[in-house]
């Protein structure tokens, strides 16, 4: 649509005397022209986790994990191969795969899957499909995992455990992040500020949600930063992504 209606612009252009900067804005103009029609027809195609398991049920499907290679090894879905959108050479490695072929991609929520699947659309992949809500939708939908190794595995909170942590004299603020999570990183002082001005009152409790997927799973934790407030043991607030502290100051206030 925006080449179409360009073009239009250009042809009226030259019967009208609106625009006479012949240097300025003709060049501008025609460089949008050219970027605006030289991607059209490509797009990201967002699945759902069971379009996602259809499609990627076939034998050798082309499916990348871009996490971290931690990430990966904590848990996975089958026959993932794993390339760190953070790695400097990701492009190149990407690029060693066949363009012609479908591409499909994922992460944790589905945030860095999309901006892989973008970097793979200008590298010239035809067909590239992104997992959305990314390997938590997976988990939640029931879909298999490949599990991390059994020393991994002890590091990681019990559901038993969770509960247990939840269910205090104090208000309890669940704070479910990651180390790579930027607007969790963004949140975390503002998170501190509030609960150390209420230390008499509310507890802090930190949860990484890729060391402890049996807790973000049994939560149906879809996306991060994710903040869930406990009064004695019962959820009484939630809210994911970024927020302001007057906000979290108002949930805790109505909690009390």
């Amino acid at each position: 649509m925006l080449c179409l209606v360009l073009q239009l612009f250009f042809s009226i252009k030259r019967k009208t005397k609106y625009l006479q900067m012949k240097n300025i804005i003709p060049f501008a103009l025609s460089l949008l022209l050219l970027v605006a029609c030289g991607n059209s027809g490509q797009k990201v195609n967002n699945l759902s986790a069971n379009d996602f398991e259809k499609q990627i049920s076939t034998a050798g499907i082309q499916l990348v994990d871009v996490r971290t290679p931690q990430e990966f090894a904590e848990r996975h879905i089958a026959n993932a191969e794993n390339i760190d959108i953070n790695q400097s050479n990701f492009k190149e490695l990407l690029s060693e795969l066949d363009k012609d072929e479908p591409l499909y991609l994922y992460c944790l929520s589905g945030g860095r899957s999309s901006s892989a699947a973008q970097i793979a659309i200008a590298e010239g992949f035809k067909n590239v499909y992104n997992l959305e809500g990314g390997i938590l939708s997976w988990t939640n939908a029931g879909m298999p995992v490949q599990s991390g190794t059994a020393e991994t595995k002890s590091h990681s909170m019990s559901q038993e455990e969770y509960l247990k942590s939840i269910n205090k004299e104090k208000l309890v603020l669940v704070d479910f992040n990651a180390v790579w999570c930027g607007p969790c990183k963004i949140l975390k002082p503002i998170v501190e500020k509030v609960v150390t001005a209420n230390a008499n009152t509310v507890e802090l409790l930190e949860i990484d949600v890729d060391k402890n997927s049996k807790v973000a799973d049994y939560m149906n934790v879809v996306g991060i930063p994710l903040l869930v407030l406990y009064k004695q043991g019962k959820e009484v607030w939630r809210s994911t992504g970024l927020i302001e502290e007057p906000e979290l100051l108002e949930a805790i206030a109505k909690a009390k």
